[in-house]
């Protein structure tokens, strides 16, 4: 009997690319990774796959626009490989693993922040390396990746007083400067990038119960419509006196390290990140009340200016979730590991049409309105 995803290799490889033209940056263009090794180009206004590129070092599973936006970033599994894709061409321009090809050294990173220049990447990962009687497991360490060179050029120690096993958790970001590079977990942790010292660190209190295993209490994105220099995310916290725990919206900037953190309302099982519309007035997620088969999944609508729930919603949404908002703000995309995708109308959260991509994604999906097209 074939596996499945050897059954969906073998599908892609007999169907055509759906389209042989360059993808239009006039328009909004979403992209996403998917099985086997695939980068997919979804046209907002047809609201269909309009191309597709092989990945040479395997799944895709982290996406992030290049500063001068002409260039997506994806990193692979599950060699650490990375796949650098022109947005004009829709062809893969760089392409590198930092695992050795005899197994000896296996890498994991958890995500991965290029410079303004778009020429190093950051990242912290584990590293595996297999000696003679055993596997030697390192804990995580920074890293800095010279993509012209193909290779690891600079590697630094964590922080003792931040290390543990779970310390590559948590998204990251570069301020615009290129000075500092922000790691978002249950804490803010802000590094130098010329020697990765730790600079500033924004605490949030996290629960007792969970150890070393903490929460992830900043939830960050690539969101076209954040102010330049600025993340809006949402975190999670627990008040020190009777360990309530609570959500909010916070805004921190990049720039000038500065924050602001709003309290909303009780924590709940699991919150997605926040998207915000092209006028940045109102926020979306998608959150989850109770579990398994008790789940119920609702969106959830932010007033921004006021930093105030102004509606949720509940919908049948599918075990896997991945969410995020359309390039114009009015359509709400809701896919995850199957080919399945559904479209609800942002403004009344009624279900719009579904959509079959053909293909199980592997990521989120990286939205690129006209707006931050290059010029």
């Amino acid at each position: 009997m074939m596996r499945r995803r050897d059954f969906l290799a073998a599908t892609a490889a007999g169907i055509a690319s759906p389209a042989t033209a360059a993808p239009n940056l006039g328009r909004t263009l979403m992209y996403v990774a998917a099985l086997p090794n695939k980068l997919l180009t979804f046209d907002e206004i047809e609201q269909k796959v309009v191309d597709q590129v092989t990945l040479p070092t395997g799944v895709g599973r982290i996406l992030v626009l290049s500063n001068d936006r002409k260039k997506v970033f994806i990193s692979t599994w599950p060699r650490c490989g990375f796949d650098i894709v022109d947005r004009a061409t829709n062809k893969v321009v760089n392409t590198f693993k930092l695992d050795l090809d005899d197994n000896t050294r296996r890498m994991w990173l958890r995500g991965f922040a290029v410079d303004p220049q778009d020429r190093f990447i950051y990242a912290i990962v584990n590293t595996r390396n297999k000696l003679v009687d055993r596997f030697d497991i390192e804990m995580p360490k920074f890293v800095v990746i010279d993509q012209a060179l193909q290779k690891i050029v600079k590697t630094f120690e964590y922080p003792k007083e931040e290390l543990h096993s779970f310390s590559g958790f948590g998204g990251l970001k570069v301020s615009p400067d290129g000075k500092y590079l922000y790691q978002f977990r249950d804490k803010i942790l802000i590094f130098d990038t010329t020697d990765f010292k730790l600079v500033q660190k924004i605490e949030l209190a996290r629960p007792a119960e969970f150890g070393e295993m903490q929460d992830v209490s900043v939830t960050i994105g690539d969101d076209p419509y954040d102010k330049p220099g600025m993340v809006t995310a949402i975190f999670n916290s627990v008040d020190p006196i009777i360990h309530h725990k609570v959500f909010g919206i916070a805004q921190i900037n990049l720039v000038d390290r500065s924050f602001d953190f709003t309290p909303v309302g009780p924590a709940i099982n699991f919150m997605t990140g926040l998207k915000l519309t092209p006028d940045r007035k109102t926020g979306y997620l998608v959150a989850y009340r109770d579990q398994l088969g008790n789940r119920h999944t609702e969106f959830w609508v932010f007033d921004m200016a006021t930093k105030k729930l102004l509606t949720s919603v509940e919908f049948p949404g599918p075990t896997q979730i991945r969410f995020t908002l359309s390039g114009n703000g009015k359509d709400i995309y809701i896919y995850g590991g199957a080919p399945m995708m559904d479209i609800y109308d942002a403004g009344t959260l009624k279900l719009k049409k579904t959509l079959d991509l053909n293909a199980d994604t592997s990521s989120f999906m990286l939205v690129v309105p006209p707006s931050v097209n290059p010029a």
